[in-house]
Order: C-alpha cells, then structure tokens, then sequence
C-alpha cells in the first residue's frame, strides 16, 4: 500500500524550529556584518584607486612640465605658468571650504 502524503500542518516541528533558528542567526548577522563589508569593499577600491592614480598625476604633471617648457622655450616660464593655476585653483578651493561652527 502506498503511503499517503503529509499534511504541511502536520511536518516535524523540529524542523521548523531548526528554520527559524537559522533564518533568525542570519538576520543577525546580516544586519551586524553587513555594512561592516560594505565599508571595507569601499576603502579597499579607494586605496587601490588613489595607489594606481598616484603615479599616473604625477606623469601628467611632468608631461605638462615637459610641454609648456618645449612651447615657451624656459624651463622658469613653464614653473611660473602651473604654480599660478595651482594657486589660483587653490584659492578657489579655500574659498569654498566650510566654516567651522565655533
């Protein structure tokens, strides 16, 4: 004789209570680590974006050096062009900073 199927009322009670053990240690843990993970995938991509950036900045400002000299025919000319805009961009800068509350 064939057995007749179970109830879904009448399942092993252990089993749910294994299910909402488990369900419930996930939500915990999900709502402990996960932005703990999600700031350091964040940190992880900055160092290595500021680590490969790094050397590409500093080969764009001697290929510009390198440039203005060749195109104004002295070197001081050249250093005297980038330092204004890099004051000037800093001023702009500097004026935009936030006031501290005193």
């Amino acid at each position: 004789m064939p057995e007749e199927p179970v109830a879904p009322e009448t399942t092993d009670w252990t089993d749910q209570v294994t299910d909402l053990i488990v369900d419930s240690v996930d939500k915990v843990r999900d709502r402990a680590t996960g932005p703990i993970l999600e700031y350091s995938r964040i940190s992880v991509h900055a160092l290595v974006a500021l680590i490969l950036l790094t050397p590409v900045g500093i080969l764009m400002l001697i290929g510009t050096i390198r440039l203005l000299t060749w195109a104004v025919g002295e070197a001081w000319i050249a250093y005297t062009i980038l330092g204004t805009i890099f004051v000037l961009i800093g001023a702009f800068l500097w004026s935009k900073r936030s006031k501290l509350p005193l």
